[in-house]
């Protein structure tokens, strides 16, 4: 297993690094502006001075808009452009069917529930006990925040965030760049 690469290292990170330590795997340097001192590994201050070989890269930095979902979404993109892998990201503790597509950059945190036939997009993040029921698809760069529930065959667009405790009812699409506040029902 590679040596992962977390780019930002905020209170999204923390959620990272320890589904990647719990699966095995080790963290070598994490990207950020600010010395942080919860993590003990090389610190970069710019991605720049990163290079492919140096491991698979792991986007730290969450987004709980949709512009700042596009924004990590642009970055996760430019970052694979220069040739990095981002494997997902799974939890031990999180479910996954084997009959789900999960896209590179793909967050799955501790707790969270992905059904058969779900497809998960560029940099989406799973967030901690969210379920995301059969057929469901999450476009790119969106977040399902802690215990929202995705209903079966729903449509997430691109970068959009659904809220914390939130419910999506089935087979209802949300469109691009949506916010959904917590604890809501989203029923079209």
């Amino acid at each position: 297993m590679k040596s992962h690469i977390l780019l930002g290292a905020g209170g999204h990170a923390k959620s990272l690094v320890e589904a990647i330590t719990a699966g095995g795997g080790k963290i070598c340097a994490y990207v950020d502006p600010k010395v942080c001192s919860w993590i003990n590994c090389q610190h970069v201050l710019d991605e720049r001075q990163i290079e492919p070989e140096d491991g698979v890269l792991v986007i730290g930095l969450g987004g709980i808009s949709p512009a700042k979902l596009s924004v990590r979404l642009e970055l996760l993109n430019s970052m694979i452009a220069r040739g990095f892998e981002a494997p997902p990201v799974v939890h031990p503790a999180a479910y996954v069917s084997a009959n789900a597509s999960l896209a590179p950059g793909t967050v799955i945190l501790a707790g969270a529930v992905v059904q058969p036939g779900v497809v998960l997009g560029t940099g989406v993040i799973i967030n901690s006990g969210a379920i995301v029921e059969h057929d469901s698809t999450v476009g790119a760069g969106s977040h399902i925040a802690p215990g929202a529930i995705i209903l079966g065959n729903c449509k997430i667009g691109t970068h959009c965030f659904v809220g914390a405790g939130t419910v999506v009812v089935q087979e209802k699409k949300v469109t691009n760049g949506s916010l959904i506040p917590a604890l809501h029902k989203f029923s079209g």
